[in-house]
Formats: structure tokens, C-alpha cells, sequence
């Protein structure tokens, strides 16, 4: 998700991954946000209607507690990604974003260039470059054309903030609690949640 303003360029606020989605504002009842998306991978995403999934959400309690767990976790990342900005190196910033790819995607590899995590973070494209080779000097990753291997997870772990393990403790909770599996499907023309995957 992107931030912002007509004099300024784009800003992530947030990162969102196979256990989230976009459109918290329609869950809460609103239907506008300033905000954007922008999918900076390649990848899959599912659309469900609004008023689908605002049915489903109150004929099933468990998907409506689901959802505000997740928009719960997404808050804290929203806080905790503003803190970090305004308060810790690149390097950290820059292992965070990386550490919480790897974990949205389940993959080493995340498939991204140095301008797009200039845009991401904020800052200039030279910056990510000089700070990019420091990390792979550590060999926490390898730089490759197009993309970013985290080789050793461990080591990257080491250069970030205490940022990453606040964030990813809320999501792993979205994890642990199971409720993430949910599929809805179709049963004599009403909708119904069985227990599969959301």
C-alpha cells in the first residue's frame, strides 16, 4: 500500500502478503480511501465483492474476528513502520522490508529492484545500492539482477531493529490462531464458511 501527495512522490505504509488483503476501509464501512495499491511482486491476488464478504463476515463470527485480527496487525505494522522510519538507519529499514518479504512471500528470493525499494523506503536509489552491498558483505543476501536472495536469514536478522520481530510477532498470530482457513463456498444459493482456506 502506497501514501502519497501531489508534491511528494509515493511511500509504502504498508506491506501486505498471502494472509492479508486491501480494502480495510470496506470492512469498517467506508468506501473511499486516498490510499493505493501496488503489487510489487509478481503474483496472484483473489477479489471477493464487498458485499459478499460483509455477509459472510456476519452470518460467520470467526471470519469477522479473522478480519479484525488482521486489520489489528496491520496497525502495527502501520505504527511500527512509521517509528522506524523516523527513527532507525536504512540498513535496519532496509533488512526490515527485506525480512518481512521473504516472510509475506514464503520465499528467499523476493523479486524486486533497487528503484522500487527506493520508492518503497523513501529514499535515493544510490542508498539502496551502497546499503544492499554492506548486507551482502555481512552475507545476509546476494544481489542478483532483478532480484534478492536473503541467504542467510539469521545473519539479516542481526542488522535489522527490534521493528521486524514486533511486526512479524502480530502476523504469526494470524497464523497460529488457525483462522486464516476458511473457504466460502455456495450452498443452495447462500453463502456459507467451511473450514479450508480463505
Amino acid at each position: 500500500m502506497l501514501v502519497r501527495t501531489q508534491r511528494d512522490g509515493p511511500v509504502e505504509i504498508a506491506m501486505v502478503g498471502r494472509l492479508g488483503f486491501v480494502g480495510v476501509a470496506a470492512v469498517l464501512g467506508i468506501y473511499r480511501s486516498p490510499n493505493r495499491c501496488l503489487m510489487s511482486v509478481p503474483g496472484y491476488a483473489l477479489r471477493i465483492a464487498v458485499s459478499d464478504l460483509r455477509r459472510v463476515a456476519h452470518r460467520c463470527p470467526d471470519v469477522q474476528q479473522q478480519l479484525f485480527n488482521y486489520i489489528h496487525a496491520l496497525l502495527v505494522q502501520n505504527a511500527q513502520t512509521t517509528l522506524c522510519s523516523a527513527r532507525h538507519s536504512l540498513e535496519e529499514r532496509l533488512s526490515r522490508w527485506l525480512l518481512l518479504a521473504a516472510d509475506r512471500l514464503d520465499d528467499r528470493v523476493i523479486p524486486v529492484t533497487h528503484d522500487m525499494l527506493s520508492v518503497i523506503l523513501g529514499v535515493r536509489r544510490a542508498s539502496i545500492t551502497t546499503t544492499l552491498a554492506t548486507l551482502e558483505q555481512s552475507g545476509g543476501l546476494i544481489r542478483q539482477r532483478g532480484s534478492i536472495n536473503l541467504c542467510d536469514h539469521a545473519a539479516l536478522e542481526r542488522r535489522t531493529c527490534e521493528c521486524y520481530q514486533i511486526i512479524a510477532s502480530e502476523y504469526g498470530y494470524l497464523t497460529r490462531s488457525g483462522l486464516h482457513q476458511y473457504r466460502l463456498s455456495a450452498d443452495n444459493g447462500a453463502m456459507r464458511a467451511c473450514r479450508y482456506c480463505f
